[in-house]
């Protein structure tokens, strides 16, 4: 995947993050979906300064992305 989807990848699932984020009822999913944030936060920081050039994600649908420039 080229580096522009990967960071365009990253912020849909932080986006998908946030909306359950308004729609979470309970304190405790609130929580962590605000930590799920902060991690893709920091990784799309990481890959847009190509700091990383592979990633893993587990959380809902496993995928691993292999960034090419």
């Amino acid at each position: 995947m080229r580096r522009t989807s990967a960071v365009n990848f990253l912020l849909a699932r932080r986006r998908m993050c946030l909306d359950k984020i308004a729609a979470a009822t309970s304190d405790d999913v609130q929580r962590e979906r605000e930590r799920e944030v902060e991690f893709l936060e920091r990784l799309v920081l990481d890959v847009r300064a190509g700091r990383l050039s592979t990633f893993e994600m587990t959380h809902a649908k496993a995928v691993a992305v292999v960034i090419t420039d």
